[in-house]
């Protein structure tokens, strides 16, 4: 079968954890060996691809709810990339398990490459987004899921079978986990010798009023870190609580951010007011991180809003002082202007975004560490800024099963146990109490590696290796990939072999045509018969002379044992070729669709 061949039984390959960090309380989880953990993966691919908020945007962008950049996140350009390529990660890692263990019910031909392609597909558009392209690279996905659909659900979780690691990153924390810990004493210190609770009790939407109640039974759970803004309006009633609740000021830690200026709603002038207004609301004369919402746009704004800051920090009215939704470059620009340095960053840190919206060639979390900086992580259980919900992923709710605690419980302990401390926010006394009980388990490092690996299958595209940048392919992703190694490397074997011709204008052909493909998800209901054994070239002219034909695809040296069967004449044109390694395409007549 076309590729099918391209998965094989690849070794997956694993890291081991060691470093340190200054500013921690805790100790660090020794080396670990080998484990096996059930993996639901074909589970998670379908219910990745069956989420509603990702059928809003099958046919593309659009305005009945599908926008290229949502005010508030939810379904969008961005969303229906990186949840299809969960999915399609999912169904690759699925591909690779089975074929691992020998399953004798193998996936309908074809999957494989077309996963690959599709992932390929999605890459080129993140390099050059062509907005109007996203729904034909999406409706070849819903095809490839619908024509697939029972195997995947006709399989089971997946044994997978972990070697031990030998690597540094991602680097694994150790918590208290007796039971006998209060929520309120594990902790960061500061670089300014302040404590700090790792667990924390987030605010974001629970507007105004909305907020008195909650932030009462969260002191009463025993939570003394409350994070607010000045931007989620609920300042004042945040106060109310603190007095009605009797707690002494000292015991508690009070995170606040300036909102309004670095998103250029106010003028810097403004600074010193609005703070004065905070601590006024909040009903105390100091707070012990205050942070910008958000890095301005503008060097020069930042210069002078953290020399602002960096005023207040004298005047001790603030304790700390910190950044929020930022990534390197603007942490370094902000050590580039600083007196007093960042001590706290806020961040979005989940399993599929750790620590960044955007993946980056640094890990944020690493480099704030490296710098006496404690990381402070929100949206841990939240589908924001995109329509993956982590408490409802297969992955989660699996291990969750294994462990007895619940979906929040555990997405909270893996960011603790990732260094990163937590700000869960709930509206309901139930939840603000389970949110609060992550310190009398621990998640194995079988479990850790296995969440670890869940922003790989998020963030991962078609090449070797796999992202974000530290994070070991703990589901090796790179046996099914462009360019994979042995043993599947004979699968692909054009993309080591470049053809070439003495005749100029066969070689100009293959410049044009070289490394082009089409999901086979598109093309396979559309083949005129089965493939020849025909070079590039010679399959061009076959198209030409064939008026039903009006696109072709090859790939080259003929291998029918690796997946290669020559040339495919194509009888409905693809909107357009898409980068496959290995391969050579054109439409040729006819009009695209």
């Amino acid at each position: 079968g076309r590729a099918a061949s391209w998965v094989g039984g690849a070794g997956l390959r694993g890291l081991l954890v060691v470093g340190s960090a200054a500013q921690a309380s805790c100790q660090y989880q020794g080396v670990a060996s080998g484990g096996v953990i059930e993996t639901p993966f074909a589970a998670a691919a379908l219910w990745a691809a069956e989420l509603p908020d990702l059928r809003v945007c099958d046919q593309g962008v659009n305005d009945a709810g599908c926008p290229v950049r949502p005010e508030h996140g939810g379904a969008g350009f961005l969303s229906s990339v990186f949840t299809w390529r969960y999915a399609l990660n999912n169904l690759r890692a699925a591909l690779i398990a089975a074929a691992s263990a020998g399953a004798a019910d193998a996936a309908p031909q074809g999957t494989a490459e077309a996963v690959v392609q599709l992932l390929a597909a999605f890459d080129q558009l993140m390099q050059q987004p062509v907005v109007d392209a996203l729904g034909d690279i999406t409706q070849a996905c819903r095809g490839l899921f619908d024509s697939i659909r029972p195997w995947l659900a006709s399989q089971r979780p997946a044994a997978l079978q972990l070697p031990p690691r030998a690597s540094a990153t991602p680097v694994h924390w150790r918590w208290p986990s007796d039971g006998q810990t209060l929520v309120s004493q594990a902790h960061f210190t500061l670089r300014t010798g302040a404590r700090m609770p790792a667990i924390g009790f987030g605010t974001w939407r629970l507007w105004a009023k909305a907020a008195f109640q909650p932030v009462r039974w969260a002191l009463e759970a025993g939570y003394r870190h409350i994070d607010t803004a000045e931007g989620y309006a609920n300042e004042a009633e945040i106060g109310k609580a603190i007095r009605d609740s009797g707690v002494p000021r000292d015991q508690l830690f009070i995170a606040t951010k300036l909102s309004s200026v670095p998103n250029g709603l106010a003028d810097p002038a403004y600074t010193e007011q609005i703070f004065a207004m905070q601590l006024e609301q909040l009903g105390t004369d100091y707070v012990d991180v205050y942070m910008l919402h958000t890095p301005p746009q503008d060097p020069a704004q930042l210069r002078l809003l953290w020399s602002i800051m960096e005023t207040l920090y004298s005047q001790g009215r603030v304790r700390a002082l910190g950044i929020s939704n930022c990534d390197v470059n603007d942490l370094r620009e902000v050590f580039s202007v600083a007196k007093v340095p960042p001590a706290y960053i806020q961040n979005l840190f989940k399993v599929y975004k750790p620590g960044e919206q955007m993946a980056s060639s640094e890990d944020i979390v690493a480099v704030a560490h490296e710098n006496q900086i404690a990381v402070m992580g929100y949206s841990v259980q939240t589908e924001w800024p995109h329509v993956l919900p982590p408490l409802q992923d297969p992955h989660i709710r699996s291990l969750a099963a294994q462990v007895g605690r619940t979906p929040s419980q555990v997405l909270h302990r893996w960011a603790l146990q990732r260094g990163v401390g937590v700000i869960p926010k709930a509206s309901s006394r139930e939840r603000i109490v389970e949110n609060a009980r992550l310190l009398d388990f621990e998640l194995s490092e079988v479990a850790m590696r296995l969440i670890d690996g869940l922003a790989t299958l998020s963030e991962s595209g078609a090449t070797s290796p796999t992202k974000p940048v530290g994070q070991e392919d703990v589901f090796g992703l790179s046996a099914l990939s462009v360019g994979a190694s042995q043993p599947l490397a004979a699968a692909q074997p054009a993309a080591a072999q470049v053809q070439t011709s003495t005749d100029p204008a066969v070689n100009e052909l293959l410049s044009l045509t070289r490394d082009q493909g089409f999901p086979f998800a598109v093309v396979r209901d559309h083949l005129l018969g089965a493939a020849t054994n025909l070079p590039p070239a010679d399959c061009h002219l076959r198209c030409m002379a064939e008026p039903l034909c009006e696109a072709w695809e090859v790939c080259a040296p003929f291998d029918p044992q690796a997946g290669c069967e020559g040339c495919y004449l194509i009888g409905r044109a693809p909107p357009s070729t898409t980068v496959v390694q290995g391969w050579h395409a054109a439409v040729v007549r006819g009009t695209a669709r």
